[in-house]
């Protein structure tokens, strides 16, 4: 409560949206705030982000921002700000979350992350850095052929990390090819060193579905936990040795927008560490439910009983090697233009892309989109760009921003 008042009486002060949303409701006390008060606040979308970011940014607060751009799950390109405070409040729920199961700060780790596209952006000092003052290795997800992830076999083999970190999607495929390649009549491959296991396996950005986490176990033979956060709603729950997602009620307030009969509805972030860019009651894209019930592992944090997310699809590029679908967005969330999409790759690997515009592309874009998409797939095949008034969601209600029917 004492972190919630903070930040509102901060708004009230510093970040013109909000100081006309309390102008608006008059009797609203800032430094008397409730948690039952956040109901006759605004809920902060997407499109209100885009639209009026300047009117949420604090005064003041310009030359500490940092500047961050997300795809997300909804395919609506955003860019927003975080500040250094956030980012290291997020990085030590992480740190904490990772001592429920025996990994410590400094600790040997592994990332599956990025596109060759977003680690090349990376400097020499940054990777000196991650390896040697963090023990710490990044391996790119993307272009995921059998002898790549022959040699990230044989990577974590040396390497031995107590925590590896990633997409459950690579690391489901990485397990599956220690599996295949287990057997002592197969052929090829880099064969999995039996004699260790990592202390934990912390899979984020995408859904652990129940077929991928029951095939990482058997590869691994080590507990798997499920973390949940985005770039713009930061880190909000963790999964514990349980089995049970914990939010982290120190840093966010998690409430749920119009819930059904099972308790089920859109979640709504309040950020209690943001104070550049606030995030109060924001509409993060995903669906979910809460639980009163205390959990076995005796942590007092809250839980979050269900989450609905969204599973993202590979890509298929050239020579049938499976391509992290995060490497389209990566190209697509720098095009100012777009204010949503949609990547459509068709059987014979072609691109269609749904676009729905703030403005007319230039030609500029328009190359950069092509060569962009080329590059990812590493093929020169046909990229339409298909402008439409809107893209609509699955039936579930969420929508998809890459979609492949191709086939490995």
């Amino acid at each position: 409560m004492a972190k919630l008042r903070r930040l509102i009486v901060h708004c009230q002060q510093h970040v013109p949206y909000y100081q006309r949303v309390f102008a608006q409701l008059g009797d609203l006390n800032p430094a008397h705030f409730q948690i039952a008060d956040l109901a006759r606040l605004p809920i902060l979308e997407r499109a209100t982000l885009r639209e009026r970011g300047d009117e949420l940014t604090a005064q003041g607060w310009q030359k500490r921002l940092i500047r961050y751009s997300t795809g997300g799950s909804t395919g609506e390109p955003l860019v927003f700000y975080t500040d250094k405070h956030r980012e290291s409040c997020l990085n030590a729920q992480k740190l904490r979350a990772r001592t429920w199961f025996g990994v410590m700060p400094g600790d040997r780790q592994v990332d599956f992350w990025g596109s060759p596209i977003e680690l090349s952006r990376q400097n020499r000092l940054r990777r000196l850095k991650d390896r040697w003052l963090l023990n710490q290795v990044v391996l790119s997800a993307s272009n995921l052929t059998l002898e790549r992830i022959d040699g990230y076999i044989g990577d974590l083999n040396r390497f031995r990390p107590r925590l590896i970190y990633g997409y459950p999607t690579v690391i489901y495929r990485i397990a599956s090819r220690i599996l295949e390649t287990g057997k002592a009549d197969s052929p090829g491959g880099s064969r999995w060193d039996r004699q260790w296991s990592p202390k934990l396996i912390a899979c984020t950005s995408e859904m652990l579905l129940p077929h991928m986490r029951a095939v990482i176990a058997e590869a691994f033979a080590c507990p798997i936990a499920n973390e949940y956060g985005s770039r713009d709603g930061g880190m909000i729950a963790h999964e514990c040795p349980a089995g049970h997602l914990h939010l982290f009620s120190d840093h966010v307030v998690v409430e749920v927008d119009r819930p059904d009969a099972e308790g089920m509805g859109d979640l709504l972030i309040t950020n209690l560490d943001g104070y550049g860019m606030p995030f109060i009651r924001y509409r993060i894209g995903d669906r979910g439910a809460l639980s009163d019930e205390s959990c076995p592992c005796g942590l007092p944090l809250p839980r979050l009983r269900e989450l609905q997310g969204r599973a993202n699809d590979f890509l298929i590029g050239r020579d049938g090697r499976m391509i992290h679908s995060s490497a389209a967005n990566y190209v697509l969330r720098e095009i100012p233009a777009l204010r949503q999409y949609q990547v459509r790759q068709r059987a014979d690997h072609h691109f269609d892309l749904y676009m729905v515009l703030h403005r007319p592309l230039t030609e500029d874009e328009r190359t950069r989109i092509r060569t962009g998409l080329q590059q990812v797939i590493d093929e020169p095949l046909e990229v339409n760009l298909i402008e439409q008034d809107s893209i609509a969601p699955e039936s579930s209600g969420k929508y998809r921003w890459v979609i492949s029917e191709a086939r490995s």
